[in-house]
C-alpha cells in the first residue's frame, strides 16, 4: 500500500455516500482504505490512498471536505463533567499546550486531532489522565478517525519504548 490521506468530512455520511467516495478514490487512481462515521460530532473519517479533488469529493458529498497527509487521529472524549471537559481543553488547545492539536467543543464531548508527527500520542493520553483525575471523572476516549499504518506503528514504537518500522508489523505483510 503507498501514503495515504486522511479525509475528514464534516457531515455524518451513510453507505450510498461511502460507495460515491469509494469511485471517487478509484477515478483517482487509487482506493477508498477506511471508512468510519461519528454521527455523534456530525463528521466522517476515512482514509484513502491516491488522490482526490477537495472541491469535487465536497460536491460530492454535499459537506465541506478537508484532506491531510499524514492523516491526524482524531478523538472523541466524553464526560458527564463540564468543568473536566473545559480543563481538558485547556489544556490541550490553549496557551502552552501542545503542538499539533486543536479541540472542538460539542455539548459535553471533545473532538481531538492530534498530529501524531508533531506531538506524541502519549502527551495526549498522560494530558487526559491528569485533567481528569484518578477516577478519570467518568472520561471516555474514543478513536474516531481510522489510524494509517505509520501512525499505529508510531504510536506501538512510543508505547513500547522500542524502535519500530511499518516492515515489522505482521499485518502489513498480509
Amino acid at each position: 500500500m503507498g501514503p495515504v490521506t486522511g479525509v475528514r468530512a464534516e457531515c455524518a455520511l451513510d453507505t450510498r455516500q461511502r460507495d460515491a467516495f469509494a469511485d471517487l478514490c478509484a477515478r483517482g487512481g487509487g482506493a477508498l482504505r477506511a471508512w468510519r462515521p461519528a454521527p455523534a460530532f456530525q463528521t466522517t473519517f476515512a482514509v484513502f490512498e491516491g488522490a482526490i479533488d477537495e472541491r469535487e469529493a465536497a460536491g460530492l458529498l454535499h459537506c465541506a471536505v478537508h484532506t491531510e497527509r499524514p492523516p491526524a487521529l482524531y478523538l472523541g472524549v466524553e464526560s458527564s463533567e463540564a468543568q473536566v471537559l473545559q480543563r481538558l481543553k485547556e489544556a490541550l488547545s490553549g496557551p502552552g499546550g501542545p503542538v499539533g492539536i486543536t479541540v472542538e467543543r460539542h455539548d459535553l464531548a471533545l473532538l481531538v486531532r492530534i498530529a501524531t508527527r508533531r506531538t506524541p500520542f502519549s502527551v495526549v493520553r498522560d494530558l487526559i489522565d491528569l485533567e481528569a483525575g484518578s477516577s478519570r471523572a467518568g472520561c471516555r476516549v474514543t478513536v474516531l478517525s481510522p489510524i494509517d499504518l505509520e501512525t499505529l506503528v508510531l504510536i506501538a514504537s512510543e508505547g513500547l519504548g522500542v524502535p519500530l518500522r511499518t516492515r515489522d508489523v505482521l499485518e502489513a505483510r498480509l
